[in-house]
């Protein structure tokens, strides 16, 4: 198993898309190999704009260029002689009819039409590979890319041994883990950007498309420097709280659930309280609580991932101080067959030591 770091076109409402074609004569054709790609006047009819004219070669070629910045740059990423490279990109410019880049200038720069083309060039290449990953997992479940949606603490101190599991079963599947906060995996798996991901049950999400799977409870608490006269008490209510400056988690606006831990542990109380600062990153939190900025509150996998040393960690006496973690999927647009085996094994998967499972019909 290997893991590896990756918009979906908008086709506007009552448009519609027409291909014109034209009689194509046999002197029109490409050969099959590519050793006289540059040979001129091989499409005289500009109308012949078939993308089964194309060839793959060709657009590896052009992107490589694009994402390089130049042809002698495109070389070392494709193993071809620069002369190929540029034999590639002269005959696609002759079948679109088009110059696809601007060469007076340096560093190598796409034209306008480059760019658009460069786009759905992308798009086009990414969905092949997808549609060879999806039929060769036909054939064998739990072979294929799986895109995972996480976030740090899940992905610091649960998804190792999940991978770990995978490679041992499933070794030529391949993982790749995007990392972002509660409305923004949302966001990814609502656009397909993503296959799965974890996130917490709360907020509550928007997409009611998504099947859910209840994973795990993990404690919300209190941290603080070991020189604060909270420290001395063994759990902190939340008037505890009233009148100190806060540090919570996520970031972002509060309808994008930005601070939503700690107004979840402070219940009705929440909005008498003072929260000063958001953050995405339990090291950050601690951080500043270390700085003496205030009092962090946080869930404590995500505490699991930093140091603490200078630090006291306090349970808060609340009914609501918890986070419930959950897998997230939408069933009816994901068509990747290695969704199920990734669920199994998150399923069958313990939980982190520090959290307790939840019943199998949660959420």
């Amino acid at each position: 198993m290997t893991s590896r770091g990756s918009q979906d076109p908008t086709v506007l409402s009552g448009l519609t898309r027409s291909t014109v074609r034209v009689p194509m004569r046999t002197e029109d054709t490409f050969p099959n190999d590519d050793a006289d790609v540059d040979r001129p006047g091989r499409v005289a009819d500009l109308t012949l704009r078939d993308a089964m004219l194309v060839k793959i070669s060709w657009i590896r070629s052009f992107l490589a260029v694009a994402e390089r910045g130049g042809f002698g740059a495109a070389t070392s990423k494709l193993h071809l002689s620069q002369s190929r490279v540029s034999a590639h990109i002269s005959a696609l410019e002759e079948m679109l009819g088009f110059a696809l880049f601007e060469r007076r200038v340096r560093p190598t720069a796409l034209t306008e039409p480059g760019r658009i083309f460069a786009d759905h060039a992308r798009e086009a290449l990414d969905a092949l590979q997808d549609g060879i990953e999806a039929a060769r997992a036909a054939l064998r479940p739990g072979y294929g890319h799986l895109v995972v949606g996480s976030y740090p603490s899940v992905s610091a101190a649960f998804l190792p041994s999940v991978l770990a599991c995978l490679n041992a079963s499933h070794p030529a599947m391949s993982i790749e883990i995007l990392e972002g906060n509660a409305a923004s995996l949302e966001a990814a798996l609502s656009s397909g950007a993503v296959d799965v991901a974890f996130r917490p049950l709360q907020p509550p999400v928007r997409d009611h498309r998504l099947t859910t799977r209840a994973l795990w409870r993990e404690s919300i608490v209190a941290v603080m420097r070991d020189d604060d006269p909270l420290a001395a008490q063994a759990r902190v209510g939340i008037h505890d709280l009233e009148g100190r400056a806060l540090i919570g988690n996520p970031s972002g606006s509060r309808e994008d659930g930005g601070g939503f831990d700690l107004r979840h542990a402070a219940g009705e109380a929440a909005d008498s309280l003072n929260i000063a600062y958001l953050t995405d990153q339990p090291s950050t939190l601690v951080s500043l609580v270390r700085a003496a900025f205030g009092i962090g509150v946080i869930s404590q996998l995500a505490l699991a991932t930093t140091r603490t040393d200078g630090i006291a960690v306090r349970e808060i006496d609340s009914p609501t101080a918890f986070r419930d973690v959950a897998l997230f999927w939408n069933d009816q647009s994901s068509r990747n067959p290695s969704l199920d085996v990734f669920v199994d094994a998150v399923v069958r998967a313990d939980p982190p030591e520090i959290a307790q499972r939840l019943d199998r019909n949660a959420g």
